[in-house]
């Protein structure tokens, strides 16, 4: 009886072990993927406790600490700045410098107490308008004086492979553009404009602005205004004559009112357009006997049969005087790494973990922008620690800071990588707000990927993936020769480096104090973390082209 059970426990064992020894290790990396995981990291990392995850903030260099933590737990090495060795507590002599899991830099911030004045020529007459009575500016780094004539421009977009190009036929430097607010059918989602330039992307609305404001500054102009006519702009810049501190139930929505402008210094000077607003008042009197009738422009231009040029509004100029307070703030990246067989060849995958902090008793926790991305880098550095072998190429897993003002840790990290020339990267993903659903997501399934265009052989992988491992998703795939938007694959992109960039949907809670775990869809973001890390898995591993 003894030797048939021992016979029985070899036979189970044997058969368990023959299994297990099948598994490959891109199946063992995925295998690690689960539910738990992502639930844990989850409900610290958009909790309270880290505050809002502002850049430069305490909750920030809290969040990241705990990255780095869970890098370490995981089993990706630190891959960031060299730090000086400890003293050893016997010899007392200094041990080696080291790797750490953080990439430090500053950034600019502009603080309260700077000013300016501006003064409008118009023909024969100088109009002086007072900073928060008659306009609002966009901060600036640095103080100076500009005086530049006004051209107005339409929308102000372009978009060459939708044929759009609003400055078509002027030179733009030294100029200020006069623009539409959004886009031409913004307000009518049935015309063929609407159609044409947002259609089913989720993020289109955002992509256009930061596209316009792309647009502007590779022509070298030094500001623009936009032209909110119809919006009495000015009285959200009031302030109360008594001391109103309003309870946080009483403060209206979830518009901060103390978010400061950041810039990063880079390795050049760049001097960076200055956006305007304006009251409408001052707006008529820019655009008086300008001949441009807007509300017909804005019906003409949804049909997309509008043919127009750039208009250099006639005896108009804008001087504008300021001067700046600013401080540098110590801000930090995360970086880990997973080295790679071959020397020299690096992809990388990030996220970026800052969001828009707190004020008035309120947080942003930020669970879907961007703690899902956030949480999506962790979990594939572990999936390929897991999978028990060293990819082809060294995979180098992100976490970025200063997203929210500017795309600025993942540009840093362009500017200066830790790892390698960036010439050396052959692939970037990005993961932005992977954990929720859209209006139209009644399977509560959808997500869409965008991808450098050059690289097909993505969407096939892509696609592949889907379906052999039934994951249940429905992906919106869309291509573009150089991807650009509202997230940290731009300054790959601007790089030469083929990106896929995720994100499931825009929703009513973008960039509200609302954005709570307890919205979260985690079987969407499941199913989008091991999609990412099977497309990870082929672009660390085999030919992307």
């Amino acid at each position: 009886m003894k030797k048939a059970i021992l016979s029985t426990l070899l036979l189970i064992f044997t058969v368990s072990f023959s299994l297990n020894s099948q598994v490959s290790p891109k199946e063992k990396g995925l295998q690690s993927i689960t539910m738990e995981t992502i639930k844990g990291q989850m409900e610290f990392l958009a909790s309270d406790w880290t505050e809002g995850r502002a850049a430069g903030e305490k909750g920030e260099f809290l969040a990241s600490s705990y990255i780095a933590s869970i890098f370490r737990i995981f089993g990706a090495a630190p891959a960031g700045d060299m730090v000086a060795g400890e003293r050893s507590a016997v010899s007392g002599t200094r041990l080696p410098a080291q790797k750490s899991y953080f990439q430090n830099f500053t950034l600019i911030e502009s603080l309260p107490g700077g000013s300016s004045q501006i003064t409008l020529k118009k023909v024969s007459r100088e109009y002086v308008f007072e900073e928060n009575v008659d306009y609002t500016a966009s901060k600036l780094s640095i103080g100076g004086k500009l005086e530049a004539p006004l051209v107005f421009v339409g929308y102000g977009i372009v978009d060459k492979e939708k044929g759009i190009d609003d400055f078509a036929g002027i030179d733009m430097k030294g100029k200020i553009a006069v623009r539409l607010r959004n886009y031409p059918g913004a307000n009518d989602k049935t015309s063929p404009m609407y159609k044409k330039l947002v259609g089913d992307n989720p993020r289109a609305t955002v992509d256009i602005q930061r596209k316009k404001n792309e647009a502007l500054a590779s022509l070298g102009a030094v500001g623009a205004i936009d032209l909110n006519l119809g919006t009495d702009i000015g009285k959200f810049w009031g302030v109360y004559k008594f001391d109103n501190n309003m309870s946080p139930a009483e403060s209206g929505s979830g518009s901060r009112t103390n978010w400061t402008s950041m810039s990063l210094e880079g390795k050049e000077f760049r001097s960076a357009p200055i956006y305007f607003n304006f009251t409408e008042r001052v707006l008529n009197l820019i655009m008086k006997d300008s001949g441009i009738d807007i509300s017909k422009y804005e019906k003409d231009a949804a049909t997309g049969t509008l043919k127009t040029k750039p208009v250099l509004l006639p005896g108009v100029s804008l001087t504008i005087s300021a001067n700046v307070k600013s401080r540098r703030v110590n801000v930090r990246n995360v970086v880990a790494m997973i080295e790679g067989e071959t020397p020299g060849e690096y992809v990388a995958v990030g996220a970026h973990m800052d969001h828009m902090g707190m004020d008035n008793g309120k947080i942003w926790n930020g669970a879907d922008d961007n703690a899902s991305g956030t949480i999506a880098v962790m979990t594939i550095a572990k999936a390929f620690a897991q999978s028990g072998v060293k990819p082809k190429r060294t995979i180098l897993f992100c976490t970025w800071t200063g997203e929210e003002k500017g795309l600025f840790g993942s540009e840093y990290f362009t500017l200066y990588p830790t790892a390698g020339k960036i010439t050396d990267y052959k692939f970037y993903m990005n993961f932005d707000m992977i954990a929720r659903n859209g209006a139209a997501d009644t399977s509560k399934n959808m997500a869409g990927i965008t991808y450098t265009k050059a690289y097909p052989k993505l969407e096939e992988i892509t696609k592949s993936a889907v379906d052999q491992y039934r994951l249940n998703l429905k992906v919106n795939i869309q291509s573009s020769e150089a991807p650009t938007g509202g997230s940290d694959y731009t300054a790959f992109t601007q790089n030469k480096i083929p990106i896929i960039a995720w994100m499931a949907a825009m929703h009513p809670d973008y960039h509200q104090p609302s954005d709570q775990v307890s919205l979260v869809n985690y079987e969407k973001m499941l199913s989008i973390i091991k999609l990412g890390y099977l497309q990870l898995w082929e672009a660390a591993n085999g030919d992307i082209k």
